[in-house]
């Protein structure tokens, strides 16, 4: 389960912005709080709201760049190559280093793992856990210099295989290092999204591919975006497959007869649907976090509703998977789906460029409180300036 997560130097954001997932003094809507060991509580989703090019799609393309240069695209670079840098541009002389920071829970274990970056090296890096409930070092570094807990000749040995450019979390564990296994799988497992635009059908076909209740489930949830649609098929080959939907029509006799439409041919809001339900399902299925930018696009605003609420029902998420998302949709803004602590905003400052973070219980907004209309009357900032005049 994720806690905090925050970001310094990166695109839009120059002073360090953060996000949390902890609850607040908040007795509403208390069923669907989780917890990742019995005595701290946590919000199952976040909805972070803000104007076109607020910077709030730059916070969570900085949560999935830490996943990406931990396991992903940017794991592995060549020695030499430069780093995926994009610090705040609007600064004179030279720019400062990039700095991530997640703290999370995996198998009952706190972990706080971070790194700071330029275009060229790993400048900082590391690791503390809590496994009896008490800080404790796991490993730190300061560009080539190394401090470990467990001071095994092991460690140093990884160290030294590690270039500059490298995350210390990524090599160790091309090496079957225990002392960073846990803290490494959290973000292969845990932690899904992309930062890429569009949208990819992969997980959904492979969940499709599986049958049984994982392709049941897919077509459930069809039938609610589409009330036409009663099964799913897949034909073509495995690196090639063709996805089909197949629609139960009755015609004036009472007759019911069957036709098949490929993917392709369905509405734009149905084929955005179908590749966001697989990695719903796959997120609930692995209690992983799930970051989505633009939630709502394309899409019905009582599906992508829907797609909150299943996530915020622990009967249905049983292993506590959680949602981070993006969005305009002011309709979601109900303090009857979501809690308090559970919106966040981002507003761009006119003047630096700057972006800020912040949540609405800075505001202290009453319980009965229209925060859709506060929030367009401008209220809590965080909507785009519409000039007037001719």
């Amino acid at each position: 389960m994720l806690l905090q997560f925050s970001v310094t130097n990166h695109r839009s954001i120059k002073d360090t912005a953060i996000i949390s997932m902890k609850a607040a003094a908040d007795k509403t809507m208390k069923e669907i709080l989780i917890s990742p060991d019995g005595k701290k509580e946590l919000v199952p989703v976040m909805a972070i709201y803000g104007a076109n090019a607020a910077g709030k799609s730059n916070v969570i393309h900085a949560l999935l760049l830490m996943r990406e240069m931990v396991c992903g695209s940017f794991a592995k670079p060549l020695k030499g190559a430069e780093l995926p840098y994009e610090p705040f541009a609007f600064v004179d002389g030279e720019t400062d280093q990039t700095a991530l920071e997640i703290i999370y829970y995996y198998d009952g274990i706190k972990y706080a793992y971070g790194f700071s970056f330029d275009k060229n090296r790993i400048i900082s890096e590391y690791l503390y856990h809590w496994p009896n409930g008490r800080e404790a070092l796991v490993f730190s570094r300061e560009k080539d210099q190394y401090e470990f807990r467990e001071s095994v000749q092991e460690q140093f040995t990884l160290a030294g295989r590690t270039s500059e450019n490298r995350l210390y979390l990524t090599s160790s564990n091309e090496w079957n290092c225990a002392q960073t296994e846990k803290a490494y799988l959290w973000f292969q497992r845990k932690l899904r999204g992309s930062i890429t635009t569009g949208g990819s059908n992969e997980t959904t076909i492979d969940a499709i591919r599986k049958g049984g209740e994982d392709k049941k489930n897919v077509v459930k949830e069809m039938m609610l975006a589409d009330l036409g649609i009663c099964d799913v098929v897949l034909s073509g080959t495995k690196e090639k497959p063709i996805v089909s939907t197949v629609h139960q029509l009755t015609d004036d006799n009472g007759n019911q007869k069957q036709y098949t439409l490929q993917l392709g041919q369905e509405s734009v809001g149905t084929q955005r649907f179908f590749s966001r339900i697989g990695l719903w399902m796959d997120a609930m299925n692995s209690g992983a976090v799930l970051v989505v930018d633009e939630i709502e696009a394309s899409m019905h605003p009582l599906l992508t509703r829907h797609l909150i609420e299943m996530v915020q029902d622990q009967t249905i998420n049983q292993k506590h998977a959680q949602l981070i998302f993006t969005t305009h949709d002011t309709g979601l803004l109900d303090l009857k789906l979501l809690r308090r602590d559970q919106i966040w905003f981002a507003e761009k400052d006119e003047k630096s460029m700057q972006t800020d973070i912040y949540a609405l219980t800075e505001f202290s907004p009453r319980k009965e409180e229209n925060i859709a209309k506060g929030y367009l009357q401008g209220r809590y900032g965080a909507i785009p300036f519409i000039g007037g005049g001719i």
